[in-house]
């Protein structure tokens, strides 16, 4: 299987498991849904209609921001005995929208990570071969939360060591290449920066990958899944570029026309079909990666069929 077949069948898997997608579309919207409830609670409060409020949502610089955090300290050095209701809450505000940017992250990882489980179980049984006939499996339930919470654990673990590593090993590494650049410039740019691209991108494609073989070949077990993982993307590095190289056109397609062309033409003031827009973008981006993924699913299961044939 080349990686115009791989992208092909990850598109029709797509297709044929919708629910995957509506089940990942739900979850995104209620996880996001309380970041942006609490901050707009305190916008509807008497503190956003004021005019500085509202000149202040077209864009705020980081010395208000930071100016806002010291106040209290600057009005305790400077003997004061309190400071302003409208600082007060300006300051309360400003963290809330902190520990929002803060907590994002995280609660947007969980999510995703309790339901790739799910959803490349889903991929990996698409197709139940037989002697004769080739007939699709129908979307089952009680199969997508079993693998939810089988490689949960798993999962999770592979993130924190993904972290950990990018902590100590793709961060100081890719902050040296920059140095080195920007210390000696001129034709070094040039090589450093495809590679340190590469690299990134690499370290990426690993990481998933390995979350694909860890359900395709039936283990939680972490480190057999990425020394699989390792062999299958340098065994079949074409496939694996062509079949990303895909993928990302796709996306970049799909964010060429929603920011130049759909973007221009809604009128700002109707919010809820702005809102509805947004809403069709996430859930096309969304499908987008998970092409993606089922893409490699396919792959990987037709590089195993075929070593298993050549075996025979």
């Amino acid at each position: 299987m080349n990686s115009w077949d791989a992208f092909r069948t990850g598109l029709s898997r797509t297709l044929r498991y919708r629910w995957v997608l509506l089940i990942l579309f739900a979850v995104n919207l209620l996880s996001a849904l309380p970041l942006a409830v609490l901050p707009a609670l305190g916008l509807a409060s008497e503190l956003g209609h004021r005019p500085a409020i509202r000149q202040a949502a077209d864009g705020v610089d980081a010395w208000l921001v930071t100016e806002t955090l010291t106040a209290p300290l600057s009005g305790t050095a400077l003997g004061e005995g309190g400071w302003p209701e409208l600082t007060r809450r300006l300051r309360q505000a400003t963290l809330l929208g902190l520990l929002t940017a803060a907590a994002l992250p995280l609660l947007a990882w969980l999510p995703a990570t309790f339901l790739s489980g799910g959803v490349l179980l889903t991929y990996a049984e698409a197709v139940r071969l037989s002697a004769h006939d080739e007939a699709p499996q129908p979307f089952r339930w009680r199969r997508f939360l079993w693998g939810c919470y089988h490689w949960f654990g798993a999962f999770l673990l592979l993130g924190v060591v993904q972290g950990v590593a990018s902590v100590v090993v793709l961060i100081p590494a890719t902050g040296a290449a920059v140095a080195a650049v920007a210390a000696a410039g001129g034709w070094l740019a040039w090589v450093v920066t495809p590679l340190l691209a590469l690299v990134v991108v690499l370290w990426l494609v690993l990481f998933e990958c390995a979350r694909v073989i860890a359900v395709v070949g039936e283990t939680r077990n972490v480190a057999r899944a990425f020394a699989e993982t390792v062999r299958f993307v340098f065994r079949r590095p074409l496939a694996v570029a062509g079949l990303y190289g895909l993928a990302l056109l796709l996306l970049g397609l799909l964010h060429a026309l929603y920011r130049w062309v759909l973007m221009p033409l809604l009128p700002l003031d109707w919010w809820p079909l702005v809102l509805l827009v947004q809403q069709v973008f996430i859930l096309a981006r969304l499908w987008a990666r998970l092409v993606r993924l089922a893409g490699e699913v396919a792959l990987y299961q037709k590089m195993g069929d075929n070593c298993s044939a050549s075996h025979k």
